[in-house]
């Protein structure tokens, strides 16, 4: 298991409890100090001086990306994990997809995660469901694109997320077709890039539908996704998922899939926005119209198929494209709200 650490000694004692707690005992713990700049880094020496499976390497910062091709290149077990240190695991979480992958035979396990606010405001969500098994190369290749968008709800089934840390894989596969991870510092959502390579050379996938990972989602994260430049970042990211889809042989028609991600990043981004109490009307309102006029914007927003978004995307869809602020503020508030109303 990789676990990346920066500055999260809050949190990280709670991570290992989740992690040595694991029921499959013969593991091995890889800590890498991103040169955190609190406790963390004496941690987790004292970690390792306790307990013989963990292994710490200290290394100059350079990011989450790097961090994890750092432990990669150290790991020497059969299977990789990743987990983040300010997150928790259920005990059984290895154990199960371990077992899993020898029965099936499978390249990767995948798992649900329950997000969680750190203030404790919501309550973990637990799913539980039957295995899939997916060993098709269309469906292989579908749920490699899925990573980015799902355009269509007929699509859902491929829906399985493209974190990093939701999954086990065959360390094997990564060190013969050299897959590692970009630097979020050069494209965001990394971990949905190398798991699409890694797609691409699995034949068979299982995902289980039962919360085995929690996501802890603290003040600072939520601060950090109000970001009204990020767009321009989303930009970048999606032309460079275009020129992967190019080179491993995807043609025209699946280039949506990278205007997709454009459409949910924008609807995401827009909430924080639209949400925000440190905005006032006014600097929403030239923030919607600067987004709207921009020309990457137009350019995804023509090309998308939106007719098979779901009832309520597809009426946002009409209000952001139409560049509608007053009704595109209405049904996001909207929106927003009515979800809330059902945590409660």
């Amino acid at each position: 298991m990789i676990v990346p650490v920066y500055k999260t000694e809050r949190y990280l004692d709670c991570c290992m409890r989740s992690l040595l707690g694991q029921t499959l005992g013969d593991i091995e713990v890889i800590l890498v100090d991103d040169e955190s700049p609190d406790g963390c880094p004496a941690m987790c020496d004292a970690y390792a001086a306790q307990d013989p499976r963990i292994k710490v390497i200290h290394k100059k910062n350079a990011g989450l990306g790097p961090a994890r091709n750092t432990g990669l290149d150290h790991a020497t077990g059969e299977y990789v994990a990743f987990l983040d240190s300010d997150d928790l695991i259920e005990p059984q979480t290895y154990a199960v997809a371990v077992a899993e992958m020898e029965a099936n035979d499978a390249d990767m396990v995948r798992f649900r995660c329950n997000r969680f606010l750190d203030s404790g405001e919501s309550a973990p969500i637990s799913y539980d469901a039957a295995p899939v098994v997916f060993d098709t190369p269309d469906e292989i290749r579908q749920l490699a694109l899925c990573i980015f968008d799902i355009p269509s709800p007929d699509m859902d089934r491929y829906d399985l997320g493209g974190s990093s840390c939701m999954a086990v894989y065959r360390h094997d596969m990564i060190r013969r077709h050299g897959l590692r991870f970009e630097s979020e510092r050069e494209y965001l959502s990394e971990d949905y890039l190398f798991n699409f390579d890694y797609y691409l050379h699995a034949s068979k996938v299982v995902w289980l539908p039962r919360t085995y990972y929690h996501y802890r989602i603290t003040a600072g994260s939520l601060t950090r996704r109000l970001n009204l430049g990020v767009m321009d970042r989303v930009e970048h990211y999606c032309r460079h998922v275009e020129d992967m889809l190019a080179t491993r042989g995807f043609g025209e028609a699946e280039m949506q899939y990278a205007s997709g991600f454009y459409v949910r990043a924008l609807r995401a981004n827009m909430r924080f926005v639209f949400m925000s109490k440190e905005l006032s009307m006014a600097q929403k309102k030239k923030w919607f119209a600067e987004r709207t006029s921009d020309p990457s914007f137009r350019r995804r927003f023509d090309a998308y198929p939106s007719q098979e978004l779901p009832f309520k995307q597809r009426m946002l869809f009409k209000t952001m494209a139409d560049g509608n602020f007053l009704l595109s503020y209405a049904l996001i508030v909207g929106f927003s709200r009515l979800r809330k109303d059902k945590l409660k």
